[in-house]
């Protein structure tokens, strides 16, 4: 009991020291919000930079497991699964000026062999300095998190039909490029993959896979 106690003034305290760190009013003002940048807090003026994103992207699935897609990506094996979706991203922290964290929330319209919805909510870790950036803005990112369908997608049947589950997880790696007179319009390029986390969820192993190309634009 003496114990818990302890470990629970330790948390009281770190909870603390975390609020004082943050910053003392939540809302300096229209136009802006505050931003975690290499471990402390400041005030990001939407005016002048570009927290938020949208990107609107769409391609197509394949029969391959993840594996096998990224090793034939220069020999893409399409199945007849396609994809339309549109995504909304805000920027969490900034560590240095070469990792961002971002928060996104996805909706995607599958059609083709099927037709369905999806929703998707994930975390991004993307990766900004690369030494070609003067003539290419380039960025990278790879991201998780939690996605629903609306149907079991034929694309996702696993060896027994038992194990499925329209609540799987996403994980998606992601490259954009742009030019340097124009660095918030980038071109998209998004490898994204439904599987159950290790067959955490429903029992589900590697579920789908599609490769799609849009346009993202920071604002």
């Amino acid at each position: 009991m003496l114990y818990s106690r302890k470990m629970a003034h330790v948390c009281l305290l770190a909870l603390a020291s975390m609020v004082a760190a943050a910053p003392a009013a939540w809302a300096e003002g229209d136009g802006g919000w505050w931003l975690l940048d290499s471990g402390s807090w400041r005030w990001v003026d939407a005016s002048t930079e570009t927290p938020y994103a949208v990107a609107v992207f769409g391609g197509e699935g394949t029969e391959l497991n993840l594996s096998d897609t990224l090793q034939k990506l220069f020999d893409f094996q399409g199945s007849s699964d396609r994809l339309l979706a549109v995504s909304g991203t805000r920027e969490l922290a900034w560590f240095r000026d070469d990792l961002s964290i971002e928060a996104e929330a996805m909706y995607g319209y599958h059609y083709g062999r099927e037709v369905y919805h999806e929703v998707a909510a994930t975390l991004y870790a993307r990766w900004h300095a690369f030494p070609w950036n003067e003539y290419l803005v380039t960025s990278f990112a790879v991201g998780v998190g939690p996605s629903y369908t609306t149907i079991y997608p034929e694309l996702e049947l696993q060896d027994d039909p038992d194990n499925r589950s329209r609540l799987l997880n996403q994980f998606n790696l992601e490259l954009t490029v742009a030019m340097p007179h124009y660095p918030t319009t980038s071109l998209l390029v998004r490898l994204q993959h439904r599987s159950g986390f290790f067959g955490m969820l429903g029992g589900v192993g590697d579920a789908s896979n599609f490769l799609t190309i849009g346009l993202r634009q920071d604002f």
